[in-house]
């Protein structure tokens, strides 16, 4: 599923014109986006949760040299699903 997927869901779902559901979605995207930009959490209730990060410093090998270069810390968005999508196999 892509995006316009999405979007073609919510025209059918809720009625709305292509432009009213592209708008919906990318507002809903764009809100999230936002939101773990500024280093907030976003719960979405029976799907899921999104968590930014900061990993550690750690080394790193360049592949053509063999040499070690350090890889400096950096913000990582992890997802976490909610118990209702993690999917049991049989």
């Amino acid at each position: 599923m892509i995006k316009s997927d999405i979007i073609a869901r919510v025209m059918e779902e809720l009625g709305y014109t292509r432009a009213q559901a592209d708008r919906a979605v990318n507002a809903v995207l764009e809100t999230v986006i936002e939101a773990l930009s500024q280093g907030e959490n976003v719960i979405i209730r029976k799907f899921g949760s999104f968590e930014v990060y900061q990993s550690k410093r750690r080394k790193g090998r360049n592949l053509k040299t063999g040499e070690e270069v350090p890889i400096p810390p950096q913000r990582v968005v992890r997802f976490k699903p909610s118990k209702k999508l993690k999917f049991v196999e049989d």
